[in-house]
């Protein structure tokens, strides 16, 4: 059992390092929790990791409060999430002030064309890994082009898909009969949230509502926060635009800390440092209580065969999701060949070389870094 002390000390350095997007912060943890300190063995970081990746929101911190918890309770879990997010946080902060006051310079412009279509390529990267990890079969496969369409086409509430979605692979999987023991948690998590209505009308309040529904509803890890936040901050509520979201990814992506801090960012766009504190705290809040209460029926849950197929119909129509909401993106981004192809290049450096994300993210930085230098001497 490591004393308090390294526990804070570990998880405080994770939180200075942790750049590069879910995959990094995983495997980075994975070799220094199982291969280096030996605090889990490899079986159980791999049950633990499947548990987390049933949960909504982002995995990596999860895995973080989850292993704290193993080490020191209640506490630990706490500690190691807070260290994992405050670091990242308070540089997205500082990032989104600057923005705010310098983001119309041409050095910041130039940074960001370059850094924008790697983020891109970056994300569609990770929509390809979660359509393998989520369509195991034809069913799951049709699931997720029916969640494009409806979405695209149609116009439908992502989360009625999802909520649709979910149950047509239970009944497939499990039978019509079992719809009535079907948890009723799931169900009422997905329309009763968002049945509520808020009391209060106030830019603070619509901040905090909205990101706690982020943090309770993202099924399918980070990237799903971002179907959640361009729907409600861009489309519902104009907070910003198409455009800006994409730079608050961007950021995410070089600073330390999980892939939804580009919350923080639309947070304090949409209320300053207030807002930017709301919305950090209210889409992570969700993935400490879902751990932390979650802890003692891991094994149930994941031996429960109705909540394992409705989740991946879930999963299966999340990957559909985030293919609309990207493609909502891509004009912002791409704006001409040469964008493009930074945008395939680190599409291509992820999906099919297997290179590490944190490497291609530090790469699209510092060259966007000497792009804008050499804009600006020529």
């Amino acid at each position: 059992m490591p004393s308090w002390r390294e526990v804070f000390l570990y998880f405080l350095f994770l939180g200075f390092v942790n750049i590069g997007g879910p995959v990094a912060q995983i495997t980075m943890m994975f070799n220094h929790m199982v291969e280096k300190r030996r605090w889990v063995s490899k079986d159980r970081f791999i049950k633990i990791m499947a548990f987390c990746h049933m949960l909504p929101g982002p995995e990596a911190l999860q895995l973080a409060i989850y292993v704290g918890y193993l080490k020191r309770k209640i506490w630990g879990g706490l500690l190691a999430g807070v260290t994992f997010i405050v670091p990242g946080a308070m540089a997205m902060i500082v990032l989104s002030w600057l923005y705010v006051r310098y983001g119309k310079l041409p050095q910041v412009i130039d940074a960001l064309y370059v850094l924008k279509p790697a983020v891109l390529g970056i994300i569609a990267a990770g929509i390809i890994k979660l359509g393998r990890a989520a369509i195991r079969n034809i069913f799951l496969g049709l699931l997720l082009v029916g969640a494009f369409a409806g979405m695209r086409f149609a116009g439908i509430n992502f989360l009625l898909i999802l909520l649709i979605a979910g149950l047509l692979n239970l009944i497939v999987e499990r039978g019509s009969t079992l719809l009535k023991r079907t948890p009723p948690g799931l169900s009422v998590m997905l329309v009763g949230t968002t049945a509520l209505l808020p009391f209060n009308d106030s830019r603070l309040f619509q901040i905090a509502w909205l990101f706690l529904k982020t943090g309770l509803l993202s099924f399918g890890g980070a990237y799903a926060s971002l179907v959640f936040v361009q729907r409600g901050a861009v489309l519902q509520y104009r907070w910003l635009s198409d455009s800006q979201l994409l730079d608050g990814v961007a950021l995410s992506v070089a600073t330390p800390g999980p892939f939804m801090l580009f919350t923080t960012f639309v947070g304090y766009l949409a209320g300053g440092i207030p807002g930017a504190l709301l919305a950090t705290v209210f889409v992570f809040l969700p993935s400490f209580v879902f751990v932390l209460a979650g802890v003692y029926y891991i094994e149930k849950v994941r031996e429960n065969r109705d909540i394992q197929a409705f989740l991946a119909g879930v999963s299966a129509a999340v990957v559909g999701v985030i293919a609309v909401v990207s493609l909502d993106l891509v004009p912002q981004a791409l704006v001409d060949w040469v964008t493009v192809g930074i945008s395939l290049l680190a599409f291509v450096m992820i999906a099919f070389l297997k290179s590490d994300v944190a490497l291609v993210a530090i790469g699209a930085i510092a060259a966007g870094i000497v792009y804008a230098g050499i804009r600006t001497f020529a």
